[in-house]
């Protein structure tokens, strides 16, 4: 079975399937709303690269080279890899929200479900007993949990005049869409 190589996890290859899809559509509306063409083009080669590519390649080379359990803990491995990277990603914001003193650039939201989201699949898993989902979504519940600290430090905190200035100077990016 190609989506579920683990007997039992329909619940996961359904959830992963349909973020998938949200995911299609995110990038597609990003490439349609973006300013500009190189910008596209950027983002258009780091996709196919890493999304496409790499995922491609990794899922071709366990397929082929391995059998039997094997193939299922190089899966799992690869899989609970790629869920830190997401749960890392916005370990930059992170960065903008200490150095600019501003949760500016950190929506409370998506840090409120990444919490949750992270959390969530962490129980689970320990419902479960799988490290390959305990792992990962517990890193995620953790970074989200630092997320929602760091909003509740800095929600009222006037940004330093350091940070100001290089906001001006543009070294800070600039949100994509204005609130």
């Amino acid at each position: 079975m190609f989506l579920a190589p683990v007997p039992g996890s329909y619940l996961v290859a359904t959830v992963n399937g349909f973020g998938i899809l949200v995911e299609a559509v995110y990038v597609t509306l990003f490439f349609i709303y973006a300013p500009t063409k190189a910008m596209r083009a950027e983002t258009a080669i780091i996709f196919g690269i890493l999304d496409v590519g790499f995922l491609g390649a990794a899922i071709a080379a366990t397929r082929l080279a391995l059998e039997g359990e094997a193939r299922i803990d190089a899966i799992g491995v690869m899989c609970a890899g790629l869920n830190i990277i997401m749960y890392a990603s916005p370990l930059s914001a992170m960065k903008t929200v200490v150095t600019t003193k501003s949760v500016e650039f950190m929506p409370f939201m998506l840090s409120f479900f990444f919490f949750l989201n992270g959390g969530i699949w962490a129980f689970y898993a320990l419902l479960v007993r799988d490290i390959f989902l305990g792992v990962p979504n517990g890193t995620g519940f953790l970074l989200g949990t630092a997320q929602l600290v760091l909003y509740a430090i800095y929600s009222n905190a006037k940004p330093s005049k350091n940070a100001v200035n290089s906001m001006e100077e543009g070294t800070q990016h600039e949100p994509l869409i204005m609130s």
